[in-house]
């Protein structure tokens, strides 16, 4: 029994001691491995997943820019591209190129008008590898401003709605190019690799429960991060589909239902003499509708507020469940824009990506208002022919999409050239000015108002039968009737002859809708004038 003690003392333990030692020397090292191909692997991949967001993000630039080109405003070019760069934890530099290598614009002021040749710029000599050969790849890691970033490339190339600046000759008018920072990217990959490698040469078994919770952490972070980034690139994207403010309100109400889980959103709209207008949408239901404010409603006591400069930045309630964003460019007021959780309060790490989506949302909506700019006639402040025929294809995709009815005034001042001969143009446009204050007071605010030609002009009625255009109609008759122009001096007063027509009781395509309300307008002025006459009756 003691020979077998001293066996087991003297053979058995140390051979299990060193049996146990090299099984868990050979998991360790087994584990290391498997750690530092983890390492690896998640490098790669963080390197690529910056790549294809620095891509993305690229592109989103891009389309947004590419509204501003169209609409030639150099100055919010230069002024969004500034506004780009001033993150410079995201994008270190964003300048635009143009066809001679310039830089045109840049989120470096001082950067404008310099000159990078290709083949002698270091940064630019990971592309460009060889003398006149082919760009080798539009997205490197480089050094920009003393920082590691991931520079992409994007060739703006010549299209046809650009020769009006550029010529029909060239291939392209330039190159946008975006450097995205790597340093959160690399901060990342260090801090991980520190806590991989620490933990296991400290001890590997005591560790992996704390191990564990760092990685997950870190996993959480990079993944949420990836996350908002893809969120913002969505919005941007979105953002950047239209310029057109009643288009714009609904793709915003969608984003922030989208991003922040919202159950309602308001869009506050300014008017003149610190009037508003609220819009709203429910999820669920893809239409924005007007809403009115009562007296007792706390949003009043907000709009207020808002209106006499107030509130200049976002403000969520104690209870968590609104989040009010005003949105401005400058000192002009855009919007005030209202959201409301219904069940529950909102997630505070979406709270976070408020104000780079009112940044965003803030540019979408000045650029709507440049384009409302170019979309109104100047005298009358009514939107143009050009924009009626835009407006009147949309409103028949939503009539075959959700079979609302459409009805079209067309409207004609009577006997309107003897005023012209008899007291002068300058006379007559301020008749026309003052008819077009009468019918935007005779319509609602979702209604459409239009100078279609000369003293010819045109009323769209969403989601009214003909019964509602003839009332609408009448309203608008009337009042131009009992009005005096030029009161004070020659005193005068006018009449209106007006056709109406709807879709689908008297026309199915946009050009018949036209048709029908333009006969029922002949009709009245052959009839006698200053008269409503509905298309089914002529």
């Amino acid at each position: 029994m003691q020979k077998l003690d001293e066996i087991k003392v003297k053979w058995v333990y140390p051979l299990k001691k060193k049996i146990l030692l090299g099984i868990l020397g050979l998991l360790m090292l087994s584990i290391m491995a498997a750690m530092v191909f983890i390492v690896l692997m998640l490098r790669t991949s963080l390197f690529n997943d910056s790549k294809i967001k620095t891509q993305e993000l690229a592109e989103a630039i891009k389309s947004s820019l590419r509204s501003l080109m169209l609409v030639r405003n150099p100055d919010m070019i230069q002024d969004t591209l500034v506004n780009i760069g001033k993150n410079k934890d995201s994008i270190v530099k964003a300048f635009i190129l143009d066809k001679n290598g310039r830089v045109a614009y840049s989120s470096d002021k001082n950067e404008i008008g310099k000159v990078m040749d290709r083949h002698s710029e270091k940064s630019c000599q990971g592309c460009h590898q060889k003398l006149d050969a082919a760009l080798s790849q539009n997205t490197i890691i480089t050094m920009s401003n003393g920082i590691k970033v991931h520079r992409n490339v994007k060739v703006i190339y010549n299209e046809e709605a650009c020769y009006g600046c550029h010529s029909n000759q060239d291939r392209i008018n330039g190159k946008l190019i975006i450097d995205h920072s790597l340093k959160h990217t690399y901060s990342l990959i260090t801090s991980i690799e520190l806590i991989v490698f620490g933990s296991g040469i400290v001890c590997l078994i005591f560790l992996i429960p704390f191990l564990s919770r760092r990685i997950d952490k870190y996993i959480v972070e990079i993944i949420s991060q990836n996350e908002e980034l893809t969120l913002l690139y969505t919005m941007v994207e979105r953002l950047s589909k239209t310029i057109d403010l009643e288009e714009l309100k609904r793709i915003v109400a969608d984003i922030l239902a989208d991003t922040l889980g919202a159950d309602e959103v308001d869009i506050i709209l300014p008017k003149d003499n610190k009037g508003y207008r609220v819009f709203t949408m429910l999820v669920g239901k893809d239409k924005i509708m007007r809403k009115k404010i009562d007296r007792n409603d706390p949003m009043l006591l907000l709009i207020n507020n808002w209106l006499n400069g107030g509130i200049d930045r976002e403000n969520i309630s104690k209870d968590g469940k609104r989040v009010y964003m005003p949105i401005a460019k400058g000192d002009t007021r855009l919007a005030l824009i209202g959201v409301r959780k219904i069940g529950g309060t909102f997630d505070p790490q979406r709270l976070r990506l408020i104000r780079a989506i009112s940044g965003h949302i803030a540019i979408a909506f000045e650029n709507a208002r440049l384009y409302y700019i170019a979309i109104t006639d100047e005298l009358t402040h009514l939107y143009t022919q050009r924009h009626f025929r835009y407006c009147i294809a949309r409103e028949f995709s939503y009539f075959e999409k959700y079979g609302e009815k459409i009805t079209l005034l067309m409207l004609d001042i009577d006997d309107f050239k003897k005023i012209n001969d008899t007291y002068g143009h300058t006379v007559g446009d301020s008749v026309l000015k003052g008819v077009a204050q009468c019918i935007l007071s005779s319509i609602r605010d979702n209604d459409l108002a239009f100078r279609y030609g000369g003293e010819e002009f045109t009323v769209f009625l969403p989601s009214t039968d003909a019964g509602g255009g003839r009332i609408a109609a009448e309203r608008t008759r009337k009042n131009i009737e009992n009005s005096v122009f030029e009161k004070g001096t020659h005193n005068l007063r006018v009449t209106m002859s007006i056709g109406v027509s709807t879709c689908p009781d008297n026309a199915h395509t946009a050009k018949d809708l036209i048709l029908t309300a333009d006969k029922a307008l002949y009709k009245a002025k052959e009839t006698g004038k200053n008269k409503v006459i509905v298309s089914s009756e002529e």
